[in-house]
């Protein structure tokens, strides 16, 4: 035992004495402070992209009017289309007198551009074919929207959304299912003030109300909304558990990490740095850990030094065994002081009230990890990934013995396979596809899966497959006992002298 320790010890020198080693060390620390900036970046630019409250909208919207006015007098124009641009014009002025921004996000513009203009298009078609009561009735609740535009009333809006809700289940038009889940929508919506007045900061908290009513919709159905694929067992639970986490976002207010329908819309600058971190991190470790497993072996049959190996009374297999467990020992140690340290980094560029820990549901509660635990067990996860890239370098290095290709090879599969897998996976459905071994890898991204709003996660499925955890882990446990076994099998046989 002692000799083996030896062993361990003097691999860990030689490993800290590289060059290579130290380079890569210190790019890891600078990668955590560009995160840093780029985040920063990212979100300004992102920001920048998103705030419609500065364009000049009364410009934009007088110069629609005035277009549309010219098409109303073009006899070529269908008499619907006229009626809809009519319609369009009355409310865009009614915008402009009230100073209502309609390219914003909140409970106005959403009136004038979903609700009034269809009711003022209805109108103008009834007074048309000289339906002068159905006209008469959509004019008042034209006129009624319009005073609640005028005198800022947010709770008559809610009000007018509850009544249209019971007149419409009185009607027989939604079921009682439909009408509890909608209502609980606007209770919501009222309750934590969601798009009562436009701040960009807010808008995730209407598209985390867009994301509960599209897992009401599935738990109704029992179908996906977006892939209109019938819910199993535990999607349904998911499906749930995600209405409760949502709901516990808005009560305390906790942005997630993206959000949109695009999938596109970033959470706060210090989600974006986190996130940011982690994957310029791991990727830094991942090509520092390439790079040691690579040389291993290789390095020491090019400068002839593993012959003294033969001298020794250590076992060739104890020698491989030091060589794999140190460099497993060192990724496990740098990924935990690389999250401390991103951590750190985080609290100081961004503050330390901003980091959010990960959301999951348990017994029908949710509950919260402590930020610095999440951050850790994240990217250990992520590291997983790394390992296995880590032992096939190994490998290479052991069997080819070239230190150029070892890593070479290992680098271009970890950067390139997940593009492959991308670019087979759009045009391939199979379930032989889940063999591939890198439709195995980016666990992280499946098992952290509360960070993401449905639509994003959806998106994030897209792209990893529906491939279980389980089936992943096993899958991937396999490819690297049989590389170990090849390692070793290789290392035990050839001759090293």
């Amino acid at each position: 035992m002692g000799n083996f320790i030896r062993l361990c010890s003097c691999e860990f020198t030689k490993i800290f004495k590289k060059k290579s080693t130290k380079i890569m060390i210190i790019i890891l620390i600078v990668a955590l402070f560009l995160s840093a900036g780029m985040a920063s970046l990212s979100k300004k630019l992102t920001d920048v992209a998103e705030d419609y409250a500065n364009i000049d909208y009364k410009e934009h919207m007088r110069v629609t009017i005035e277009m549309n006015k010219n098409e109303i007098d073009n006899d070529a124009v269908d008499e619907l289309s006229k009626t809809y641009m009519k319609a369009t014009n009355d409310v865009y002025q009614l915008a402009i007198d009230n100073d209502v921004n309609i390219y914003t996000s909140y409970w106005k513009s959403d009136v004038l551009n979903k609700d009034m203009i269809n009711l003022k298009s209805e109108q103008y078609l009834s007074e048309a074919t000289g339906e002068t009561s159905i006209a008469e009735a959509l004019k008042l609740d034209y006129d009624k929207y319009a005073e609640m535009i005028k005198n800022d009333d947010f709770s008559g809006f809610m009000k007018t959304k509850r009544d249209n809700l019971k007149r419409d289940f009185d009607a027989k038009k939604i079921s009682e299912e439909e009408y509890n889940d909608s209502l609980h929508i606007v209770e919501l919506t009222e309750k934590y003030e969601i798009g009562k007045t436009y701040n960009k900061e807010d808008i995730w908290k209407s598209q985390i109300i867009n994301d509960i009513e599209m897992c009401q919709y599935n738990l109704r159905y029992g179908v996906n909304q977006m892939t209109m694929e019938a819910l199993t067992e535990k999607s349904y639970e998911k499906t749930k558990n995600n209405i409760l986490i949502y709901e516990y976002r808005l009560e305390h207010n906790l942005a997630p990490s993206v959000s949109g329908r695009d999938g596109t819309s970033l959470g706060s600058a210090r989600k974006v740095y986190d996130n940011m971190a982690s994957s310029f991190g791991m990727l830094v470790l991942s090509v520092m850990m390439i790079i040691i497993a690579g040389g291993s072996i290789s390095t020491e049959v090019s400068k002839g030094t593993i012959k003294f190996w033969s001298f020794t009374p250590n076992r060739r297999w104890k020698i491989l065994l030091s060589k794999l467990l140190v460099a497993t020992g060192i990724l496990f140690v740098i990924t935990i002081v690389m999250s401390v340290l991103s951590t750190l980094i985080g609290n100081i560029f961004f503050g330390a009230s901003n980091a959010q820990g990960y959301l999951y549901v348990s017994n029908g509660v949710v509950h919260e990890i402590n930020y610095v635990i999440y951050s850790i067990l994240y990217n250990l996860v992520a590291a997983i990934e790394v390992f296995v890239f880590l032992v096939l370098a190994m490998m290479l290095s052991t069997v080819v013995r070239n230190t150029a290709a070892s890593v070479g090879i290992s680098i271009a599969a970890y950067l390139g396979g997940s593009i492959i897998c991308t670019i087979i996976n759009t045009f391939i459905k199979a379930d032989w596809t889940k063999f591939i071994p890198f439709n195995n890898l980016s666990l992280v991204d499946r098992i952290f899966t509360n960070d993401y709003t449905e639509v994003a996660s959806m998106m994030v499925s897209s792209v990893t497959g529906n491939i279980s955890i389980k089936f992943s882990l096993i899958y991937l446990a396999i490819c690297t006992i049989i590389m170990i076994i090849t390692m070793f099998d290789s290392f035990r046989k050839r001759d090293i002298v």
